[in-house]
């Protein structure tokens, strides 16, 4: 588990300080898969370069797995990182080598714990290289993995973008991580590239078990594959909560901004009495419009409608206008009731 604990960050600057990072909370569940959102500028990637200590926090604590990050001694602090793969939106691929070689870097820097028996049969643990022949199978099985065995020898600039991707994500889980961190990994991707990226790493997160951490200021990044998302905002956390009840109910403005933004909009015009309705799973295929027209009798203004997919389940807002009519209007929000909509006409 990933605790950040008031954790802040202050840059100096010739203007004087700037706060990145301002009394920063999140508890990241082992086998999540977490999202981080934020526009430009709000601290996402100062934060997560702060999980793994590439930026050293100026205050608060970093604890994984019950160890805070920022009191261990520089050597433990490397055999930690081990443990934390990251991957970049640029993928910082060495361009000199070949994919296979690029996967396999990891295994010829790092030192992996190795449990050993004596001969009194006490165990222990090491820390030692990984012998050639095994990391060969771990670079194939990992290249297999990303569906790249058969480019092994192809170099970067041979690749698409997609496929380089992948080719830095075999390289994040080389050394067999508990937590993968993605900073913006899917930003420089087109559409369909970025669907099978994040397929990529649903799998990953299914079958591996490993814990993700994904950056990004793309909402349906998100949820395409988080189970919870915090959003962030000048540098502090706005709000936090499963992707499916900030999506429904995001409460803060920063939020409603990413989430809905059309349908802020939206909300502003026209006249009559509006009303958000939110569509969650169960009652999202309901013909809830028809039948404020048929059985009701009301004449329903459509301003604005969504809908995603979020965990298998479809997920919407959309804003209506009912009648000035109190009655009408009236009947439109009993009939919403009854049906198991939830709707709000504060927008």
């Amino acid at each position: 588990m990933i605790e950040l604990i008031h954790l802040g960050k202050i840059f100096s600057s010739a203007n004087g300080p700037i706060v990145a990072l301002d009394d920063i909370d999140l508890r990241i569940e082992d086998g999540s898969v977490y999202g981080i959102i934020g526009l430009s500028g709000a601290g996402k990637s100062t934060l997560v370069r702060c999980i793994n200590l590439l930026e050293r926090p100026t205050s608060g604590q970093v604890v994984i797995d019950g160890e805070d990050l920022t009191k261990v001694k520089k050597s433990r602090l490397l055999q930690i990182r081990q443990n934390i793969g990251m991957i970049f939106q640029n993928f910082n691929l060495l361009e000199q080598r070949t994919v296979f070689e690029n996967v396999r870097f990891p295994l010829e820097i790092s030192r992996m714990r190795r449990e050993i028996r004596d001969k009194n049969g006490k165990t222990r643990t090491v820390f030692r290289r990984m012998g050639k022949e095994e990391a060969r199978a771990r670079v194939n099985e990992l290249l297999e993995l990303v569906g790249l065995a058969d480019r092994a020898r192809s170099y970067p600039s041979q690749l698409s973008g997609g496929q380089k991707q992948r080719v830095a994500i075999a390289r994040a889980l080389a050394t067999n991580p508990k937590y993968l961190l993605c900073d913006e990994a899917t930003s420089a991707l087109d559409p369909n590239t970025t669907n099978s990226i994040l397929e990529l790493l649903r799998r990953i997160n299914q079958t591996l078990g490993v814990t993700i951490i994904v950056i990004t200021h793309e909402m349906r990044v998100v949820e395409s594959i988080c189970s919870e998302v915090a959003v962030i905002d000048r540098s502090s956390i706005a709000e936090c909560g499963k992707v499916q009840d900030v999506f429904s109910f995001p409460q803060s403005e920063i939020a409603k901004e990413l989430i809905i933004p059309n349908l802020i909009r939206s909300a502003k015009s026209g006249s009559g009495t509006k009303l958000r309705l939110v569509f969650q799973g169960e009652n999202s295929d309901t013909p809830i419009i028809s039948g404020l027209a048929l059985d009701c009798g009301i004449a329903v203004n459509i301003l604005y409608a969504d809908t995603k997919n979020i965990d298998g389940k479809t997920f919407g807002h959309m804003v209506i206008t009912l009648p000035d009519d109190e009655g009408q209007a009236k009947r439109g929000r009993k009939y919403l009731s009854e049906h198991g909509v939830i709707f709000k006409e504060e927008i």
